[in-house]
């Protein structure tokens, strides 16, 4: 009786642990990035794989995640590169752009004007180790996406912040 109240109360606690873990997990997307340089003609390259969809992933999906990553998350600083804070700064910034996020990133929005190239990559991350991923290298202007968007006044300029 009692081995059968403790399994009954492991249980319950499992549950809540899981349901709990689960609600911290806020984030839809499953990219990773890598920066691979910085670029003289204001352009950063990146390396962008998708950790659910490994060699499913596609070029014009790694090239929205790219512009998605530098508008939200940023791209962490490595391999010489310096950390890219995101655009998307601040909550003010984040509903501005949730007015035009839909156009933006429709099969022909103004998203694919900030990304210059894009390729399959053939060095795999180290962090990936030997799985089969795609990865791809993308180019992003995040100048000129940045500029864009003040124009459309969803941010302010760096100029005006002061």
């Amino acid at each position: 009786m009692i081995a059968m109240k403790l399994k009954f109360l492991f249980s319950i606690c499992t549950a809540l642990m899981l349901i709990v873990l689960c609600s911290f997990s806020t984030s839809k997307t499953s990219y990773q990035t890598e920066c691979v340089s910085l670029d003289i003609d204001g352009y950063f390259t990146i390396k962008i794989w998708d950790t659910k969809k490994g060699n499913k992933y596609r070029l014009e999906d790694a090239r929205k995640d790219a512009i998605h990553a530098i508008l939200y998350s940023g791209i962490a600083g490595t391999n010489g590169c310096s950390t890219q804070q995101p655009i998307l700064n601040k909550k003010e910034d984040h509903d501005n752009f949730n007015t035009i996020k839909r156009s933006f990133f429709a099969k022909k929005g103004k998203w694919s004007a900030f990304t210059r190239s894009a390729s399959t990559e053939t060095t795999i991350p180290l962090s990936l180790g030997i799985k089969e991923w795609k990865v791809y290298q993308v180019s992003i202007s995040k100048a000129s996406l940045r500029q864009y968007l003040e124009e459309l006044k969803i941010i302010k300029s760096l100029n005006n912040q002061f």
